[in-house]
């Protein structure tokens, strides 16, 4: 039965993961690295700090400091992204509130920081819809390892397979699944993305409707 639908933030709820990937971009260039934007999206879904890793042994920047490189990212990043309107995916709000009237529960589940999530719903106007976020502060690891969304359940009073996650990248994809979770993957986003193990894919959220995802989550639990 599901009681609980649990939304990853970027790429899910705004279409922000292009602006990161063309920021990443720009740092790697100044950097004497050449990496486009489709050839960066595997990095999407991740901690900054786990995608910093990746790029220090995917592109040769072992020497650099993680530190340093994560502050260049967010620099051009805030620059990019602050101050501009941000906008929700179509048919977002109408499947929240259609949502909340059957009484699922809903929560934003991020690998970003909770102050960046906070700032998303406050601007898209949508944080009434959702009995709480979390982010990559609570809990020890976060995307692609499930605890983020373990958490989520716990804190909702529901388990995992009562749950369904909307999600857009393989690393949320990957973390969804490992926590027990339904997952459905969104294309509603400019980046596309690896979701090939994913429960379900939907390109919009006029696809999503709650009967629907009910009969997909119980062939999928075999009840």
């Amino acid at each position: 039965m599901l009681k609980a639908v649990l939304f990853d933030c970027d790429g899910v709820l705004l279409d922000s993961e292009s602006i990161y990937l063309s920021c990443l971009s720009r740092v790697l260039g100044s950097l004497g690295k050449k990496a486009s934007v489709k050839e960066l999206a595997y990095l999407v879904g991740a901690d900054i700090h786990i995608i910093t890793n990746r790029l220090k042994m995917d592109f040769g920047l072992e020497d650099w400091n993680s530190n340093e490189l994560i502050r260049l990212q967010r620099e051009l990043f805030h620059k990019e992204f602050y101050g501009h309107r941000l906008n929700q995916m179509e048919g977002l709000e109408d499947c929240l509130k259609k949502m909340k009237k059957e009484g699922i529960l809903l929560a934003v589940v991020s690998s970003s920081d909770r102050i960046y999530v906070e700032y998303v719903l406050d601007h898209l106007e949508i944080r009434k819809y959702f009995d709480f976020f979390i982010g990559r502060e609570d809990a020890r690891r976060s995307k692609p390892f499930p605890d983020l969304y373990l958490e989520a359940v716990r804190k909702l009073g529901v388990l995992p397979g009562q749950a369904a996650v909307i999600e857009d990248s393989s690393n949320g994809i990957r973390a969804g699944l490992d926590a027990g979770c339904y997952v459905i993957a969104y294309k509603g986003a400019e980046v596309r993305q690896d979701t090939s193990g994913a429960c379900e894919t939907v390109e919009s959220y006029r696809d999503l409707n709650i009967k629907g995802l009910e009969k997909g989550m119980k062939d999928w639990s075999g009840q």
